[in-house]
């Protein structure tokens, strides 16, 4: 299945967007904290900001429930072989690998393997696997992929590092929130992560997340978490654009994806 779809939640656009409303003033800024709601796909979103002279220093914001899936799951994978995953979801559907069976260090210069490989999973998953959300009935794909590294403790913290595969050929630049979410209920699901514990997910490129689950509850006889997020956000530009009376396609135009992908 190649799934096409709006993501109901994306953390790391929930943290730029607080940014930009409050940073722009579209939102007044109150100090030391803001607090807004933001409206995504999949519900509302409550986001507070932290911020110190005119400047948003941090943003937390307390993402759908999460829940896991399968645990320890055998996966054929075509070239690869067999892989032992986890699903879980956390705003989106993801199957996850640890990066030790497929022998990645996860560096920027594995990008182009770990898309590959990456794609390979997510394609295998959604044939041999189900995923179901419980009060969504029409979701019953996997998304995402998710390569991560063991869970280590660095300055005290539980911490681990992980790319999320983007089809059609792409990696995450930020820890993915939702990812975060999703893993922290598989940690959760382990015994690896209890309420109220941080922990910190890093990315390809060396960003950072700090997560947290602020309670577990039980919904449509699944266990579930409610996870917070954080992290910061930067502007880098503003844009216009124009539209001219003499125009003959103010609207723009639309033609069949041109982005180029190799059969995996």
């Amino acid at each position: 299945m190649e799934p096409s779809h709006t993501p109901p939640m994306s953390g790391s656009n929930s943290i730029c967007v607080a940014t930009v409303l409050l940073e722009t003033g579209i939102i007044p800024m109150e100090e030391p904290e803001t607090k807004m709601v933001l409206e995504a796909p999949g519900g509302l979103i409550n986001v507070r900001a932290k911020c110190n002279d005119g400047k948003v220093e941090r943003v937390y914001v307390e993402n759908v429930t999460s829940f896991a899936g399968l645990l320890g799951q055998k996966l054929e994978v075509e070239t690869v072989g067999t892989l032992t995953v986890d699903t879980a979801y956390g705003g989106d559907s993801f199957v996850t690998v640890n990066r030790n069976q497929i022998g990645f260090q996860i560096s920027p210069d594995e990008a182009k393997d770990l898309v590959e490989i990456g794609r390979k999973i997510t394609k295998a998953a959604n044939e041999q696997l189900k995923f179901q959300h419980p009060t969504n009935k029409d979701w019953t794909h996997f998304s995402f992929s998710q390569i991560h590294s063991d869970l280590e403790k660095i300055d005290g913290v539980k911490t681990y590092t992980n790319t999320v595969v983007i089809d059609p050929g792409k990696l995450d630049r930020s820890p993915t929130g939702t990812g975060l979410s999703a893993h922290m209920a598989i940690l959760h699901a382990k015994n690896k992560l209890s309420v109220g514990e941080s922990v910190i997910a890093r990315s390809i490129i060396g960003s950072c997340f700090k997560g947290k689950i602020l309670e577990t509850l039980t919904d449509h006889g699944i266990s579930m978490i409610r996870p917070e997020i954080s992290g910061r956000a930067w502007i880098t530009g503003t844009y216009q654009h124009y539209l001219d009376p003499s125009d003959p396609w103010p609207r723009g135009y639309r033609i069949s994806d041109t982005w180029p992908v190799r059969p995996i």
